[in-house]
Parts: structure tokens; C-alpha cells; sequence
């Protein structure tokens, strides 16, 4: 496969990430993974990564047998079938699906037939396994939630990629869940690390910290990997089922390690992003005023490349566990 014709291939797919993520993401797993367990997913959409992590797999000469990729994901409610149909037309113009089978595949708010049909021509499917399985969004969902039981006695998983845990009480349960049952230097991915509202991203990695190794990113998917091992008796210390129980000096404390660490490489996007992550912290937690306080020390001439982000901040910092954006007038 030639490089146009590999960039070609992963742009085919609908995708909210960008295709120099999705580059990242097929040239760690084509080179830079040892080809060793069972690799997660977490949220794949229509699966434009799940397409760059398989193809990449698939092309790793040392991936072992056994060595799948699991993908889970609440497979509906999404997106109206009118959007999902308007999402499918590019595929269309590429006679990847007619026009009557797109019809027909985005008739309902479920996406699970879809995402079938795309990936099931592709000599990688083979080692594809979907999971219907949302991850738990509030705290009291977590102690119940059985999403990840099929990796119960898995102690060697090979790689976790996240997209798909949009609230803190998502990405508690499935770091608790993965993290003591992943190899030491696999590959942690965080697709959402350099988004604006997911500040319970980036707050894990900092409570995380001696934990991981910063390896390389490509806009907001950051490339991390696990140095020590880690119990979820640790994690659960370290990162508590709700950013109430942090309080407001590990948001500050966070804040100041990562926008460091990012100056220090020379990466402008996540010294913005410590910034921002902070203040959607903030709102999330009802603390608006030292939030706007924040945002109005922010000079957006100082990131002219991502004054999308800051602008997007304006709008609304963050949202709910429910989806529903946070704004800056809310009273709680």
C-alpha cells in the first residue's frame, strides 16, 4: 500500500478525528507495538480508528496470535437517522455503499448494522470483536456496570485507546477496569487529551503521572505509555468517582504539571489545553467565576493555530455526563 493510497483508505470513514490522528494511530500499531495482547477500544463511532488500529495491526509483523482488537461502544442514540444518512453520503460518492444500501443501513438511530458493513469487506475484520457495551457515565453507575467483564482473568492486554469516555465517572471505571490488567509499556491512548471539554482526560494522566510516559501525539489524541504497574486500589485513590473529590488544588496543581510539560516540548496545543482543561474543571464544579477569571487571562494571540478551541470555550467549557453543555450562565 503507497502512502496515498494508505491516506486515502483511512479517510474513506466518517470520522470526528483528524487524518493525521488516524496516521498516528495505523503507524503505532504497524511499527511501534510489540504485537502482544489483546488491544481495547473505547468508542469507535463509525470506526475511522478502529480502521487505523486494525489495518496497522494487521500489517505488524509481529503481532501473535490471539492478539485481536476489542471495540466497544453504545452502538445507537447518537445521531438521528437523517444525520447518520447525511454522514454516509461521502462513502456514497466513493461507491463504497450505494445510495439505496445507505438508506437502508442508516434507517434507525442504532449504527451497529452500519458499522458492520463497513469494516466486514475488510480482510481485518477477522480480527475485529464489537461490543455493543457502553461505559458507565455517572458514579452510581460504576460499581454495577458489567461493560469490560469479558476481559475478567486478562492480566497481558496490549494496548487501550480511548475515545469513547465522555465523563469522569467513564473514564474512572474503565482506567480501574484496564489499567491493572494492561502489560507494562503498552501503548495508553487518549484520543479526547487536547479536546477542550474533556478535562477528565487530561486530569487522569496528571493523578496518573508517575505512571505514564508521554511518547508523541498528533492534535488531540496524545500517545502515553504504562511504565509501572498499578492496582485499582491505586487508581481509585489517585482518581476518585468524582472531580468534587479532588478539590479545587488538584485542578490548579494539574494545571501548572501539564501546561510545564507541554512548553517543555515545545507543544503550544497542550499549554492551551492545561488552561482550558482547567476551567471547564472549574465549571464543572460550580466554580464559574474563577473559571471566567481564568479564560480572561488567556491571550488568544499566544495560540492563533488553535483559536477554535478558545472560542469553543466561550461557548460552553464542558458539559454534562448527559451531554448537556455547562454554561457560563448557570447557577449550578
Amino acid at each position: 500500500m503507497t502512502e496515498q493510497t494508505r491516506r486515502e483508505f483511512l479517510s474513506q470513514i466518517p470520522s470526528e478525528t483528524s487524518l493525521a490522528e488516524r496516521v498516528l494511530l495505523y503507524e503505532l500499531f504497524k511499527n511501534a507495538w510489540d504485537g502482544e495482547g489483546k488491544v481495547v477500544e473505547i468508542g469507535p463511532f463509525l470506526g475511522g480508528t478502529t480502521r487505523a488500529i486494525a489495518a496497522g495491526m494487521m500489517m505488524n509483523s509481529r503481532r501473535a496470535e490471539g492478539a485481536d482488537l476489542h471495540t466497544f461502544d453504545r452502538f445507537s442514540d447518537y445521531h438521528t437517522p437523517e444525520n447518520l444518512r447525511k454522514m454516509m453520503e461521502s462513502m456514497v460518492q466513493l461507491k463504497i455503499f450505494t445510495a439505496s444500501d445507505a438508506d437502508r443501513l442508516c434507517a434507525t438511530g442504532s449504527f451497529l448494522t452500519l458499522f458492520r458493513a463497513i469494516h466486514e469487506p475488510q480482510d481485518y475484520y477477522k480480527i475485529l470483536h464489537v461490543h455493543d457495551s457502553p461505559m458507565p457515565d455517572y458514579p452510581q453507575e460504576v460499581n454495577s456496570s458489567t461493560a469490560l467483564d469479558c476481559f475478567n482473568g486478562e492480566t497481558a492486554l496490549g494496548a487501550v485507546f480511548i475515545d469513547g469516555c465522555k465523563s469522569w465517572a467513564s473514564t474512572h471505571y474503565a482506567m480501574k477496569y484496564l489499567l491493572p490488567r494492561t502489560r507494562l509499556n503498552a501503548p495508553i491512548i487518549f484520543q479526547d487529551f487536547a479536546w477542550y471539554t474533556c478535562y477528565w482526560i487530561s486530569a487522569f494522566v496528571y493523578a496518573l503521572r508517575d505512571y505514564f510516559t508521554y511518547e508523541k501525539h498528533a492534535d488531540s489524541t496524545y500517545v502515553f505509555r504504562l511504565k509501572q504497574a498499578v492496582s485499582e486500589k491505586e487508581i481509585t485513590k489517585l482518581f476518585t468517582t468524582t472531580p468534587e473529590a479532588m478539590g479545587a488544588l488538584f485542578f490548579q496543581q494539574a494545571d501548572d504539571y501539564l501546561f510545564t510539560q507541554s512548553q517543555a516540548r515545545n507543544d503550544n496545543r497542550g499549554a492551551l489545553i492545561a488552561r482550558l482543561h482547567h476551567i471547564a474543571a472549574l465549571a464543572s464544579t460550580q466554580r464559574l467565576d474563577a473559571a471566567a477569571k481564568i479564560l480572561k487571562s488567556i491571550n488568544p494571540y499566544d495560540y492563533k493555530a488553535h483559536v477554535d478551541l478558545i472560542k469553543g470555550c466561550l461557548s460552553s467549557p464542558t458539559y454534562r455526563p448527559c451531554g448537556k453543555k455547562i454554561l457560563w450562565t448557570d447557577k449550578n
